[in-house]
């Protein structure tokens, strides 16, 4: 394969990962934030998008169908009671089977901020 080949699959490559990134992010609805401290929606939309999105955002699946690996996550903690925020919490933390937990990954702050921005969606 020549450079030029090379640089033009490069290309490609881009341009097939810039749609789908496009495609993927449309379908995930922008939270309402309302009342919720918008700086900590900001940081904790960017740790969804950087550790969650992979999953519960949609993916190209086949013929232009975008489907997540795992469960929406829009409206999961709307209205919710300290007692699900918890649960969702300690699944995030603990993780299972279909889902790695993040306790070393995220710092309780940062953590707190993925809450916000789930509660926001």
């Amino acid at each position: 394969m020549t450079t030029w080949d090379r640089r033009v699959v490069l290309m490609l490559a881009v341009t097939a990962f810039c749609a789908v990134a496009q495609q993927a992010a449309s379908t995930q609805s922008r939270p309402a934030v309302g009342t919720a401290n918008k700086e900590a929606v900001t940081r904790g939309e960017a740790w969804f998008y950087q550790r969650c999105a992979l999953c519960h955002m949609g993916r190209i699946v086949k013929d232009d169908v975008y489907q997540p690996m795992g469960p929406r996550l829009n409206g999961v903690l709307k209205g919710a009671t300290p007692e699900r925020e918890k649960l969702v919490r300690q699944q995030i933390e603990r993780g299972s089977p279909r889902m790695p937990g993040f306790q070393y990954t995220f710092t309780p702050a940062e953590l707190d901020e993925l809450m916000t921005y789930i509660k926001a969606l």
